[in-house]
């Protein structure tokens, strides 16, 4: 069956309706892990919508229901998350995993399955990859796990989970029976995988999930595909081949996003103005945007962009385009599978600029061949630019790429565990590239939302969410309170802390352990100025704790960072303390923290 009439398709509204006694189906999309309190984060579940949309033009749809975790998944705790799908009881969880929610994910299901023996799970997402280190271990909850686009095999998927019956197709792994050795072992599918139009994988353009979010942003899909072969992306490793819709279904869906209130657009296509009917489509934009009400974000290859095209972007309505250059050295390019042009992308980036359009352009370091002398132009490049967005990343070894695959070849040495950073390369040592980042900081700016205050009778950057534990509680054993949301504050409070310090330590370690993925900030309310040494003694307990993917992530090489469990003091209600007492407080916390 096919999807939505408003863009060429059949609506997926008229599916057959589920038979009473269906199985229950659980889309699950854990959010990004965010600890800006000024940004309410997104967490826009796109390939739940387009599974869900393939179930229900297959004849599985009949025997399934879809139940929802709602807002839960994004704002509760794993304790709080886990409670809610029990009583969700699904009979499978269909899971996107992403580097920045897997390891979240996987200790959830874990815990479910627990508790519900007989749910099935089926893993898929970016980070799905046959070498990942986690998805296939022995631990995992998975029962299946699909590596690439999932929409053609997702029914087939949950037949094998309604009635064995084997979905044999390229890229998807079954868990096997154990066979008594103690291994985990997987069945993979040999037959080829269905290609899919795009038009027949999206869902209806006027179905509910094509909606603005309560910010007035949305997402658009026009193409599948990719000319470039970069060997840091997975992207073109999992699909082959292009797919896109017509000029008409994106004028067709523009339409309807405008009509219920999409004040911003973001196109996902990894390439925008490789579209093949690319001018058609801008023009699309440009019909169904009069007066450039809505803003347009776009990712597009700028040394083949010409001036009559970039006049035509801009007078559609797109407000930004990110540009990735990577390198400023031919042959690091070249390793990477990148286009040496690097002066049709100047232009491009120039002539976005002269019609107003606000270019994001982005570097790497830490790649494989690339000197320090790559990295000072690199920077010299991104100044250039003023009023762009400059974006200076580190290489992720990302699973299923051809970096990762050569990483010894290549002497790229990378963290273990999302979101796999190299912290060594033969050119760089991780003493070089530590230096790398606050050059690059000093000249750029930071590239990540550090905490305004650490100390102080007013911390702007506190959780909404916040418990309160009294720390000279004459119960030695006493726990800290169940958290109950995924950023969550804990305030201690007590006589003389520096005298609690080692309960307060426990306490800090018991409510880590308990809540291990979400967010944590802690507290401390003193009366009196305490000596600083309890600071460094908490401290030294956090960072004693297994690092959180966010502390991995904001890192230089060889230190470790505290970004995900945070310290912070605010004085007692009517306690005096000093300016310079909770100055050097804040410059303490700080340094465990940026």
């Amino acid at each position: 069956m096919n999807a939505g009439r408003r863009d060429g398709q059949t609506d997926a509204n008229r599916a057959l309706k589920p038979r009473r006694n269906a199985l229950r189906l659980l889309f699950l999309q854990v959010p990004r892990a965010d600890a800006d309190v000024s940004d309410p984060g997104e967490n826009v579940m796109l390939a739940a919508a387009c599974l869900e949309a393939a179930l229900a033009r297959s004849v599985e749809s009949r025997q399934w229901t879809v139940v929802t975790a709602g807002d839960a998944q994004d704002r509760l705790s794993d304790g709080g998350l886990l409670e809610h799908l029990t009583v969700c009881a699904p009979d499978c969880i269909a899971a996107t995993c992403y580097l920045w929610n897997v390891e979240r994910t996987l200790h959830l299901l874990r815990l479910l399955k627990r508790r519900l023996p007989r749910l099935r799970v089926a893993l898929g997402g970016p980070e799905a990859a046959r070498d990942h280190p986690l998805l296939f271990a022995r631990r995992s909850p998975a029962d299946v796990i699909a590596v690439g686009e999932g929409e053609a095999v997702f029914p087939r998927i949950l037949g094998l989970f309604r009635a064995g019956v084997d979905p044999d197709v390229e890229g998807v792994a079954c868990r096997a029976p154990p066979d008594g050795s103690g291994s985990v072992r997987w069945r993979w599918g040999t037959q080829p995988r269905p290609q899919l139009p795009l038009a027949d994988v999206l869902p209806a353009a006027d179905a509910p999930v094509n909606r603005p979010d309560v910010h007035g942003m949305a997402y658009l899909e026009t193409s599948r595909g990719c000319p470039l072969r970069c060997a840091f992306c997975c992207y073109n490793l999992r699909r082959s081949g292009w797919s896109a819709i017509s000029p008409e279904a994106v004028y067709a869906r523009v339409q309807i996003l405008r009509r219920r209130g999409a004040c911003e657009i973001r196109l996902v296509d990894p390439t925008f103005n490789a579209h093949p009917q690319f001018d058609a489509v801008v023009d699309a934009l440009a019909r169904a945007n009069p007066g450039r009400q809505i803003a347009f974000f776009i990712e597009i290859r700028a040394d083949t962009l010409t001036d009559a095209q970039a006049a035509a972007l801009a007078a559609a309505g797109v407000a930004e385009a990110e540009v990735g250059v990577q390198s400023t050295d031919p042959a690091v390019l070249r390793i990477i599978r990148r286009g040496a042009h690097t002066t049709r992308t100047l232009r491009g980036i120039g002539l976005l600029r002269k019609h107003g359009i606000r270019p994001t352009v982005d570097f790497m370091y830490a790649l494989p061949g690339q000197g320090r002398d790559d990295i000072v132009r690199s920077l010299a490049w991104l100044e250039r630019f003023p009023g762009a967005h400059p974006q200076f990343l580190p290489l992720l070894l990302l699973p299923g790429t051809e970096l990762r695959d050569r990483a010894a070849e290549l002497g790229l040495v990378a963290q273990r565990l999302p979101p796999y950073r190299v912290v060594a390369t033969n050119e760089l040592r991780a003493c070089d590239l530590r230096a790398v980042e606050l050059e690059a900081a000093r000249r750029l700016g930071g590239f990540d939302s550090p905490t305004r205050r650490f100390a102080g009778r007013a911390l702007p950057d506190l959780f909404a969410d916040r418990q309160v534990m009294i720390a000279d509680h004459a119960d030695a054993a006493i726990r800290p309170p169940p958290a109950v949301s995924s950023r969550q504050a804990l305030i201690l409070r007590g006589g003389t802390l520096f005298e609690q310090r080692e309960r307060l330590a426990r306490i800090i370690r018991d409510a880590v352990r308990a809540e291990p993925h979400i967010l944590w900030q802690f507290v401390l309310e003193p009366r009196q100025e305490e000596p600083l040494d309890l600071l460094d003694r908490l401290v030294a307990e956090l960072r004693s704790i297994p690092s959180h993917w966010l502390d991995r992530l904001v890192a230089p090489p060889g230190r470790r960072i505290l970004a995900a469990r945070r310290l912070f003091v605010r004085p007692a209600r009517g306690a005096r303390l000093s300016m310079e007492w909770l100055t050097a407080c804040d410059d303490l916390l700080a340094s465990a923290s940026h």
